[in-house]
């Protein structure tokens, strides 16, 4: 049979027949007296083997090492190795597939429920959104913002710790929880624009609120939850806190709540 009724019986093309040979895959046919490669049936039974492995995701270098160990008669150990290897790279796929599946169906529902698209979960989306809604300043309404986006960006690049999401959601999703947070919020927001000298007593008085909203345990789970959080920061801090007075309160904390690990760390 010609090249043509090869592939034919295969249901592929003549130029995958030929990439096969140039593969090694597929032998070329000896050429008869008018030119013409003639095929017989065991070149029939390897091509259709050979798309049968290939429409099964085995990729074409893998069958030809299958080929060789069964032609070669070296056992079957190599072969079920690749297999194996290739069934993990499938799970995987599929894993990731499903991970994908699962984010595009929670996008859909926020779409067709008229919710802003968000990688934050719905929970903590709906109530960041109706904080800035119902702000009762400029400034609240503007850090708000400003700390959806840092959020999203945390999230979107698998740097948000769990232990500071539920920390946050329950801060901002609780309905006796979140005034408090606000009020931290707008005093926070009051900073923005000072000299440091001047308002040395509103970040003190500050700090310490904030502390008081960590209780042991909060600072257990911190930093159970936020080993090398920092470090992985996709933008540095001056960038997410321009002002200076801003963000010597939030260092202030941060120090603070570190010195705080450190003493249960050594309690235990």
């Amino acid at each position: 049979m010609r090249i043509g009724q090869l592939a034919d019986a295969a249901q592929t093309t003549p130029r995958t027949v030929r990439h096969y040979h140039r593969l090694g895959l597929l032998r070329e046919a000896d050429r008869r007296a008018n030119g013409y490669r003639e095929y017989t049936m065991d070149d029939v039974v390897r091509l259709v083997r050979i798309r049968w492995l290939a429409e099964r995701g085995v990729p074409l270098g893998s069958i030809a090492a299958l080929f060789s160990a069964d032609e070669l008669d070296e056992g079957m150990s190599d072969t079920v190795a690749d297999l194996r290897a290739l069934i993990g790279s499938v799970e995987a796929e599929q894993a990731k597939l499903a991970r994908r599946h699962g984010g595009l169906t929670a996008m859909l529902a926020d779409a067709e429920n008229g919710r802003p698209i968000s990688a934050l979960p719905a929970e903590v989306a709906r109530a960041l959104t109706h904080a800035i809604d119902t702000a009762q300043s400029t400034a609240v309404h503007v850090a708000l913002e400003r700390e959806r986006d840092l959020l999203e960006v945390l999230a979107m690049t698998g740097n948000l710790p769990e232990e500071f999401l539920l920390s946050y959601t329950s801060a901002i999703a609780d309905d006796k929880a979140r005034p408090i947070y606000l009020a931290l919020l707008s005093d926070w927001s009051n900073l923005e624009g000072c000299e440091l000298d001047l308002v040395e007593e509103e970040i003190e008085g500050l700090s310490r609120r904030l502390l008081d909203q960590f209780d042991e345990q909060a600072v257990s789970n911190l930093k159970a939850d936020t080993a090398g959080f920092g470090s992985q920061m996709p933008v540095l801090l001056e960038d997410v806190i321009p002002d200076p007075a801003q963000r010597e309160e939030v260092l202030r904390v941060q120090r603070a709540l570190l010195a705080r690990m450190t003493v249960t760390g050594d309690r235990k």
